[in-house]
């Protein structure tokens, strides 16, 4: 049978106060390329949608967000770059990858024939 002793105080012998975790949390930001791709991403969402207020309702984002974003006004962050992605079917390495010309394979990068 283990028996567990504490003193009056409520630790335990031998021991101090217990160490309390400390939570850590990494959080990435936008490079300037990135962001300046987001920026061009939702101008162009914004073309293609038709309103800002409408691409909100897509990306389940506020239309102020992401003007503030689009204009320079706020950094942007991953989630907001997820949202856009998914608002124009992409994927976030397309969205916020290198850009391909329009006659070039998305892919391999040959031309066309």
């Amino acid at each position: 049978m283990l028996t567990v002793v504490r003193s009056p105080s409520g630790e335990q012998e031998g021991e101090g106060a217990p160490a309390r975790r400390r939570c850590t949390f990494v959080t990435r930001s936008l490079t300037d390329t990135e962001r300046m791709r987001l920026r061009a991403a939702l101008r162009n969402l914004r073309a293609l949608y038709g309103s800002w207020s409408c691409l909100a309702e897509v990306a389940g984002m506020k239309a102020r967000t992401l003007r503030a974003i689009a204009t320079g006004e706020s950094a942007g962050s991953y989630g907001s770059a997820v949202r856009a992605a998914r608002a124009a079917g992409l994927t976030i390495e397309r969205l916020l990858g290198r850009p391909v010309a329009a006659d070039r394979c998305p892919h391999c990068g040959r031309g066309a024939p």
